[in-house]
C-alpha cells in the first residue's frame, strides 16, 4: 500500500547516495593512501573517524526513518481494513 502523501525521507535516493559517499571516503581516508610519505597521516585519521560517524548517524537516520515508513504503512493498511470492516 502507497500512502497519498508525498514520498518518505527513505524513499528519496539522497539520504542513500550521502550514506554511501561518507562510508567510502571514510575507506579512503582510512586505508591510508598518500604519497606524502606520511605527513598528512594524522589529518587523513581524524577525517575517517569523522566520516565513519557521519556515516553512522546517516545509517542510524535511514534504519529508523525505513522502520517509521514500515509502521505508518502498516497503520494505514489497519485502519483501511478496519474502515472495510464498519468496526
Amino acid at each position: 500500500m502507497r500512502l497519498s502523501r508525498e514520498p518518505h525521507p527513505v524513499d528519496r535516493p539522497s539520504l542513500l547516495i550521502s550514506m554511501i559517499a561518507c562510508g567510502g571516503l571514510g575507506t579512503l581516508a582510512a586505508s591510508g593512501w598518500n604519497g606524502d610519505a606520511g605527513r598528512f597521516q594524522p589529518i587523513a585519521a581524524v577525517l575517517a573517524v569523522v566520516l565513519f560517524a557521519c556515516f553512522l548517524i546517516l545509517f542510524t537516520v535511514f534504519w529508523v526513518g525505513w522502520l517509521m515508513r514500515g509502521h505508518e504503512l502498516w497503520r494505514e493498511e489497519r485502519r483501511g481494513a478496519s474502515g472495510k470492516d464498519g468496526t
